[in-house]
């Protein structure tokens, strides 16, 4: 049974608006039904890692991660449609779809799905449908389908999609979930990546999960991590905490002071908990 998108899942993507980073200057690509996908790896550890951004921004988001992560894993991010260098849906389509179609292409069995905010809820997607190619899941401040924002929460997305359409990249910028208060050199990474790849904004609205997610997360097998930032807003840390309660086995894990962008505030930190994470799996 498919779930399609709504109004308020666009929503709550321009709430939890994330980080991006420079693209790779000459991208890799791989067909998938009736589109591309922009991507690039490296390492070649023995165990292989698929980074997923997150709604507003594209892949991107983990350039500083990705080299870390390399020196110990096979590691995979790639642009959704629409976002980065990936040429945007014509028609409404799958994103877990697309990301089996990706591992088809770059002969990947099984990986640990690292994502972020929207992306996490392609991760979980992905994992319903295909549990045998899911070493694990690290769900970062994650989004997932069936759970329902708060009034609060959807009036500050609208608020920051109001200034993003104004082009008041700054003001948006300043939402204090984002980032801490003391992240000054991050926030100003984050605005010129946003200003660069405007086009991001709304590519998710053809975007349709699988599955109705939060009714069957008790079906994921798989280890599960889940990180929120310490001063993210408070909507993402009560949907991390049902998640934990639902999914077996998994663990919550606040970082301390850091936002929804941890993996630029704070790259190393993220890469390492990762990686603990990995050496920990069975």
């Amino acid at each position: 049974m498919r779930f399609l998108s709504t109004p308020v899942r666009a929503i709550a993507a321009a709430c939890l608006l994330l980080s991006i980073a420079p693209a790779v200057a000459e991208p890799a690509f791989i067909e998938v039904q009736d589109g591309k996908l922009a991507y690039d790896a490296c390492g070649s550890g023995p165990k292989a890692i698929v980074l997923i951004h997150d709604g507003i921004l594209h892949s991107a988001a983990f350039d500083d991660v990705q080299p870390l992560l390399c020196e110990q894993f096979r590691v995979i991010r790639y642009d959704r449609r629409g976002y980065g260098a990936s040429p945007a849906a014509e028609a409404t389509y799958q994103p877990a779809r697309d990301l089996e179609a990706l591992l088809k292409a770059l002969k990947v069995e099984r990986a640990t799905f690292v994502g972020s905010s929207a992306g996490g809820g392609v991760a979980v997607d992905f994992a319903l449908a295909r549990p045998e190619a899911v070493d694990g899941l690290v769900l970062v401040g994650p989004w997932v389908a069936g759970f329902k924002p708060s009034m609060a929460f959807m009036m500050r997305g609208l608020k920051l999609a109001a200034l993003f359409k104004a082009g008041d990249i700054e003001g948006a910028a300043r939402d204090p979930y984002i980032l801490s208060k003391n992240a000054d050199a991050e926030r100003q990474r984050v605005v010129a990546w946003i200003k660069a790849n405007p086009h991001n904004f709304g590519a998710g609205n053809k975007e349709r999960f699988m599955v109705d997610a939060k009714p069957r997360l008790g079906e994921i097998k798989a280890p599960t991590l889940i990180l929120v930032g310490e001063v993210d807003i408070e909507n993402v840390h009560e949907q991390a905490r049902e998640l934990e309660t639902a999914i077996p086995g998994a663990k919550l894990e606040t970082v301390p002071a850091t936002g929804h962008f941890m993996y630029v505030e704070q790259p190393k930190a993220f890469a390492d908990r990762i990686a603990a994470f990995l050496s920990a799996e069975p």
